[in-house]
């Protein structure tokens, strides 16, 4: 009995087993069916009606990959049957009972505003139902499925309006892909965003739209007569502006002469865009390009124009209140100093902020941001290898500017070249020499370089005067000399020393030590002081104290001349008697005792 109830339970225990396993498979399934019904349902926007109040189509239009609606809206339109390209459009933003009468002409100006801006590039429309997103080789990105395709963006009221189709999923159906309701709403504002040419506005839409598509010779020939009109125009401003310049005074020449080409090239390109724009609708790829071409050229010539004024200007300041200031007062030299190197580091920095400015306005920023953080390594050497010797240049001229080494006009000893400082850019300095000569000094080789600054203010300098004299001179009537002679100068800070520091077998040398108020007065002061030394030694006893050269007497040397030199050899020294007479009376009796 006990083993009849054991074989029972062990012939059950299996038939639970497979239950369980069934219904654990069973509930798998139920859970993959509703996790594939939520994937489905978030790759689609879910509606319950889409065009209530449009007809049927004739034709069932294919609408199920963003390929295939984007290729039956343009052939129905190349088709002339704007009826049947409504149905692309997602019209639930406009009324059921409107739908029927705005559908066509709301096809039109879509496809008139896409072709215009030239937004779709088929290579990148898929041709799958859920416009799945494959990696390539420069993305690592796992595969995903969208429901949403951007075509392009368009500006309007400075904002941009993504043109974008989207997969709706109508009570259960096979999804289809649209224009979205958002768009369409904004087609009208779009399409009176392009305007109409004033030779083609009493054109229909509809021949519009086949002319925008195929650029006629009449197109180009009116786009020819607006290039050669904005050549006239920038001709005719620019000889202008030179025969009103001769008229003015040389101030208002000078900010003619600086304004005239890029003043004439923004007024050739405004008439070229203007032309370009009103007068006739060219194709979508060459009116991009026109438009891209013409807001460039816009763009530059008037940072061109806006430098040229600026620089005119700050120029014109400069000349008026800074170059007046006399070189005397060094606080003048450094406001000068720091004027000059201000002023052209702005130019520089307001000419890098348009530059920036004009890229960005032509969207170069878009995909040139992504390269540059891609090689952000390779082009930070590149920068630094090319740019080291200006940026450095620039550093160091703002260097200059703050710590005050050297200043406008002041006098410089550089590389044994001797001159004053005519001008400090922001990449070199100019030195006016005393050749008249200009030296051109980069600012790093100039900082890098010692050199002597003979105008910077401080402390007392002294400089030394050094006069060769004769073996007999006074030194204490030299003393009272120099006394006299800095007797009273307000420059001098401390009485002169003189001291025989040095001699030779032809003369002695003074040293006179002379401490000026700073190093510039101390120049011209020990320049004075050496001058007037040298005429009164000239003038004293007729020059006796001047350095003069010393002849040995051979002839008592030697008694007898013939064994001193070979036969036929005479020596080129003159006689006593004329040497002697050639000595002053004083030295002669110096001679005898």
């Amino acid at each position: 009995m006990t083993g009849a109830i054991r074989m029972e339970k062990s012939a059950a225990f299996p038939t639970v087993f497979l239950f369980l396993c069934a219904a654990a498979l069973l509930f798998a399934a139920t859970a993959a069916l509703g996790q594939e019904q939520d994937a489905a349902q978030r790759q689609t926007f879910e509606v319950t009606t889409i065009n209530e109040g449009l007809p049927d189509a004739a034709e069932t239009p294919r609408l199920d990959t963003p390929r295939a609606a984007l290729e039956w809206f343009f052939a129905s339109i190349d088709g002339n049957d704007p009826g049947s390209a409504a149905h692309v459009l997602n019209l639930n933003a406009i009324p059921a009972d409107e739908q029927a009468g705005k559908a066509e002409y709301l096809a039109l100006m879509l496809a008139y505003v896409i072709r215009r801006h030239d937004l779709i590039d088929w290579r990148e429309v898929p041709d799958t139902p859920d416009a799945r997103v494959l990696p390539d080789i420069q993305t690592s990105i796992s595969p995903y499925s969208r429901r949403s395709l951007e075509l392009g963006e368009i500006m309007l009221d400075a904002r941009p309006v993504s043109i974008t189709l989207h997969r709706y999923s109508v009570d259960g159906a096979e999804p289809i892909w649209l224009f979205s309701p958002t768009v369409v709403e904004r087609v009208p504002r779009l399409y009176d965003a392009i305007g109409e040419g004033w030779l083609q506005g009493w054109v229909p839409l509809r021949q519009r739209l086949d002319m925008l598509g195929r650029p006629s010779l009449l197109e180009w020939s009116i786009v020819s007569v607006v290039l050669l009109a904005s050549l006239a125009s920038w001709l005719a401003v620019f000889a202008g502006a030179g025969l009103l310049a001769r008229r003015l005074s040389k101030h208002w020449r000078r900010w003619l002469s600086a304004t005239a080409i890029p003043l004439a090239t923004v007024v050739a390109a405004l008439i070229f865009g203007v032309g370009t724009e009103k007068l006739v609708v060219l194709s979508g790829p060459v009116a991009s390009n026109l438009d891209k071409g013409t807001q460039l050229i816009l763009l530059a010539s008037g940072a061109w124009l806006v430098l040229r004024l600026l620089s005119a200007l700050t120029r014109w300041l400069s000349e008026t209140f800074i170059v007046p200031l006399t070189s005397d007062d060094p606080e003048n030299r450094r406001t000068k100093t720091n004027v000059y190197i201000v002023r052209r580091l702005g130019l520089v920095a307001v000419a890098v902020l348009i530059v920036g400015y004009v890229l960005l306005s032509l969207g170069a920023f878009e995909t040139f941001g992504l390269s540059l953080l891609a090689s952000a390594g390779v082009l930070g050497v590149l920068l630094a290898i090319g740019a080291q010797p200006l940026l450095g240049n620039m550093v160091a001229g703002l260097q200059i500017a703050l710590t005050d080494p050297v200043r406008i006009g002041d006098f410089v000893v550089y590389n044994e070249h001797w001159g004053t400082v005519e001008d400090i850019s922001f990449a070199h300095t100019v030195i006016r020499t005393a050749t008249e000569t200009r030296l051109i000094v980069p600012h790093s080789e100039f900082l890098s370089r010692a050199f002597e600054n003979w105008s910077k203010e401080g402390e007392p300098v002294r400089r030394i005067v050094k006069i060769g004299v004769d073996y007999g001179i006074d030194v204490d009537l030299v003393r009272r000399k120099i006394s006299e002679i800095v007797r009273d100068d307000p420059r001098v800070v401390e009485p002169p020393l003189i001291e025989m520091v040095e001699a030779d077998e032809n003369c002695a040398v003074l040293w006179i030590w002379l401490m000026g108020t700073t190093a510039f007065t101390s120049w011209y002061l020990h320049n004075e002081v050496r001058e007037k030394l040298m005429a009164f030694l000239r003038d004293h006893e007729n020059g006796v104290y001047l350095p003069r050269r010393r002849y040995l007497r051979l002839e008592a040397m030697v008694p007898d001349a013939s064994c001193a030199f070979p036969e036929g050899v005479t020596t080129a020294l003159p006689k006593t008697d004329e040497r002697a007479s050639a000595r002053p009376a004083r030295l002669r009796e110096q001679d005898k005792r």
